[in-house]
Order: structure tokens, then C-alpha cells, then sequence
């Protein structure tokens, strides 16, 4: 999830998005092994105990120095999680394509400068000029998303929708997190190589290093992909049952393993999976990532510079079943990923307490919330109202009431996000999965109210914040 300021939070229910996790650590100093071995033991026995289910894995200068994994990649099964476990690595994707972009441009295939119009004759005028690098770096105005992420869409009725939508913002004049722009920077690796984007990316880039695990239908294996806490495997529970349509390709929904994670970070950083000048270009600080933001977009990834703990590159994602994080400490030659199938201890939490543990850092890892056992009351208050419509809303399965709530209650800016039939698409997924969900506690502040839903299949429970302006309207909008 990225950016819980409120004209992004509704970019897309299905989550895959980056989470900000700045780190303010100083640098690391020699320490004995056996010490290390030992914060990090215990660490990890903390997140597990506050119920983290994944694996985490840490690498220093690519040697594996840490490797452990929690709960079950198959809960029916109870197979556990491992190495070699596949999971879905969500929006971390597009590091990926951030690299094979940058492959293209160094070796003279491709220019940043390149425009969609270059490309696409049919390209809408005010969409023309938008450029490689703007899509790179998250600032062509493009809305995040334009379907869901569980449909069989391909690339002509997705380049359709986007062509028609309306820009957010001029292109090149602000920053503004979008899935739908790392869709046609697939389209356009396509384009250039003649080849489909994961053959290219696959098979030109990943398996030359080493790397033969990542990828999407060609490397899928069911027997090793890890499972919702529902008990879906990544094809079901992330792609909807089929190979991954054009609402992720690019963007989203790349599997691969702990293993094959630590590996390319590695190769990444060594530039031995790309030119030194590649990865330079990828990993340059572009963008900022907001007014005052603390860290930068690259070429699919976060550069943050903090001034005790060094230079740091990271992306991280997440949907309804699984979330990812990796994560490069390059002044401290450490490399580290986590991935979970549960929503109450996320993967950013993990790697930040284990990051915490590698610097000898106290850090406090905060169990989930206990919740009510009957069912909680809402609040006469003007949070109170704004999340029971809100609820109401997601428990209806008429699409004309999903329609009158993005019309009438939510702010310009948040119907800006994406066009009309993009909010129903996450409308219709949000009351698939948590539309008789039990309300069991709610936590309310100036301008935003929390709320706790519980699964009625899983027992888990979710967070839903609601942020809203003094006239009512729902400006912000933030699902587990």
C-alpha cells in the first residue's frame, strides 16, 4: 500500500502498493556472529509470536546469514513455508520492470524520452507526450488503475480504458502512484523486443543470473506456491484463477521465492544482472514521493538517504491475501526480503524489527489489537455516520449503490483516482470479501475513524480506516 495520505488510499481495494517504512538506525558495526545469530532468533520468535505467518530471509554481500519461515504456506497442508517457497511478490513487480527498462536504455533500444505516441498511433492528444520516464517514475497523471486485477483483460481493451481515462494531473508535474502506468511500460518492453514481457524478462534477464523461479504462468508451480490464510494458491487468490491479465502485467503479481529474492537483490546491487550504468539509471534518486517526503522513486523502487543509516533502495506491495517486502541496505552490504500470507503483521513490520535486530536497536513488536467479542456499535458522530454508510454500502450487491457512493460521498480527489468503472470493479471485490464481515471494535480520531472487521471466514481481522472532510465527504479510504 502506498501513501495513506487521502487521494491515493482508494487507488485500488486489491492493495499493491507501496508502504513508506523509513528507517532511522545508525550504521552497522563489526559484531560477533553468534550475537547477531541470536537478536535475529529472537526477534523473529517475537514476530511469529505476535502472529506472523511467511518467511524472512537476510543476506549479507549475498551469503544468507538468516533464513526462517513461520506458520504454514498451506494451512490445509501444513506445509511450511521455505527458501524455495513461491509466493506473490505484488507491486515489487515493478522493480522488475524498472530493471528491464533500464537494460533496454543502456543498450541503446530505448530512450527515457521516448513518448507513448512513439508507440501507440492511436494515443488520445493530451496522453501523446507522456514519457518512458514519466511512466518510470510514477508522474505521467496516469490514474492507478483502470480494472481489476482479477479479471481476464487483455492489452487492447486495457490500453483502451486508459487512453480514455482522464489524466490527473498534467504529465511531469506531480507525483502520483499508478499501476496502469507500469502496464504500458510492459506493453512498451514489448513493443521494442518483439518478444511478450515475461519472456523477456525471464529469459533474457532473470535465468542468465541464476535466477529460474520468478516470473508469472511459465514458472508457476501449485506445489510450491503458498496459500491464502482462505487456503487459495497465488493463481486463485492473486490472478483469479487464470494467468495474470493486463490490469497486472508490469505492475503486479510476479511470483517468485526467498531464495530467488535474495539472489537478484544481490545480482541488482553487484550489477551482475544488468550494466553498472543499468543499475545506476534504476536506482538514481528521480522523483520525490510527495511535498516533503523523506524518499525518492527511481526506476521501480524507493531511494531513501538517511544521514546516520546511509543510502537505502526498497518497494514493497500487498492485496487481501498476501504482502512482500525487499529491501537493500547498500552501505551495510545487507540485503533482506519477508513475505506473509496474513494481514495482522505485515511484511514491512518484519523486515523493520529485523532490521532493528541486525543494528542492535530495541524495537517493539506490537501484537494486532484485541477485539470485542460481539459485535461493536458505531459512534453518533460525524466519523460514526460516515463509516456506516460506508458499510452499508459495501453489504449491498447493487451496483447503483456503490455507483451513488463514489458519486455523492467521496471527495473530487478520490473519484479522480480512477474512472467510474474502476470503482466499481474494487466496490465489487471489496463486497465480495468483506461485505458480511462483523464490525467488532472502532477506534475514532479528528478526521478519521477505525474500523474493525472480522472475516467470517478466516477469523482474521482487518482494519478499515476512514478519513473525511468537514462536509462529510470520505477523502481517504485504507482496507487492511
Amino acid at each position: 500500500m502506498k501513501a495513506f495520505s487521502s487521494p491515493l488510499a482508494i487507488a485500488r481495494f486489491a492493495l499493491t502498493l507501496a508502504v513508506a517504512t523509513p528507517l532511522m538506525l545508525p550504521a552497522a558495526t563489526a559484531q560477533p556472529e553468534a550475537a547477531l545469530e541470536a537478536r535475529l532468533d529472537a526477534r523473529f520468535d517475537e514476530l511469529a509470536q505476535a502472529g506472523f505467518t511467511g518467511f524472512a530471509a537476510i543476506a549479507r554481500d549475498g551469503e544468507i546469514i538468516f533464513a526462517r519461515g513461520a506458520g504454514f504456506a498451506d494451512p490445509a497442508t501444513r506445509r511450511p513455508f521455505t527458501l524455495d517457497t513461491q509466493v506473490d511478490i505484488l507491486s515489487i513487480t515493478k522493480s522488475f520492470t524498472g530493471m528491464a527498462i533500464a537494460s533496454l536504455v543502456d543498450a541503446g533500444r530505448l530512450s527515457p524520452d521516448a513518448t507513448l505516441a512513439d508507440f501507440f498511433p492511436d494515443v488520445p492528444g493530451d496522453k501523446a507526450a507522456i514519457t518512458v520516464q514519466q511512466l518510470l517514475t510514477h508522474t505521467a497523471g496516469l490514474p492507478d488503475a483502470v480494472g481489476d486485477d482479477f479479471s481476464d483483460e487483455g492489452w487492447d481493451s486495457v490500453r483502451e480504458k486508459g487512453f480514455a481515462a482522464e489524466l490527473l494531473h498534467a504529465p511531469g508535474s506531480a507525483y502520483r502512484y499508478s499501476n496502469l502506468g507500469f502496464s504500458f511500460l510492459a506493453a512498451i518492453i514489448e513493443s521494442v523486443t518483439g518478444r511478450t514481457y515475461e519472456d523477456y524478462l525471464v529469459n533474457d534477464l532473470l535465468v542468465p543470473a541464476g535466477i529460474e523461479q520468478t516470473g508469472y504462468l511459465s514458472v508457476y508451480d501449485d506445489a510450491l506456491a503458498a496459500r491464502s490464510s482462505r487456503g487459495e494458491p497465488v493463481i486463485d487468490a492473486s490472478w483469479g484463477g487464470h494467468a495474470p491479465n493486463w490490469n497486472l502485467i508490469g505492475n503486479g503479481g510476479l511470483v517468485s521465492t526467498p531464495r530467488d529474492m535474495i539472489a537478484w537483490e544481490h545480482a541488482y546491487q553487484n550489477a551482475t544482472i544488468v550494466s553498472p550504468a543499468a543499475r545506476d539509471l534504476a536506482h538514481a534518486p528521480l522523483v520525490r514521493e510527495g511535498e516533503g517526503a523523506p524518499s525518492f522513486y527511481g526506476y521501480g523502487l524507493v531511494v531513501e538517504d538517511d544521514p546516520q543509516f546511509g543510502r537505502i533502495y526498497w518497494h514493497n506491495g500487498g492485496n487481501r491475501s498476501f504482502n512482500s517486502h525487499w529491501r537493500v541496505l547498500a552501505d551495510q552490504g545487507y540485503q533482506l526480503f519477508a513475505t506473509t500470507n496474513q494481514r495482522s503483521v505485515s511484511a514491512d513490520r518484519a523486515i523493520e524489527a529485523l532490521v532493528a535486530a541486525l543494528m542492535d536497536q530495541e524495537f517493539e513488536v506490537q501484537r494486532p489489537r484485541q477485539v470485542l467479542a460481539d459485535p461493536a456499535a458505531l459512534p453518533d458522530t460525524a466519523g460514526g455516520r460516515a463509516a456506516a454508510e460506508f458499510l452499508a454500502m459495501i453489504a449491498s450487491d447493487d451496483e447503483a449503490v456503490w455507483r451513488d457512493y463514489v458519486l455523492n460521498r467521496m471527495s473530487d480527489d478520490m473519484r479522480a483516482v480512477a474512472p467510474m468503472e474502476g470503482h466499481l470493479e474494487m466496490m465489487r471485490q471489496v463486497h465480495q470479501d468483506f461485505g458480511d464481515a462483523a464490525l467488532v471494535a472502532v477506534l475514532e480520531s479528528q478526521d478519521m475513524i477505525e474500523l474493525h472487521l472480522r472475516d467470517p471466514q478466516t477469523g482474521e481481522t482487518i482494519p478499515v480506516v476512514i478519513e473525511y472532510a468537514a462536509d462529510g465527504s470520505v477523502t481517504g479510504l485504507l482496507l487492511g
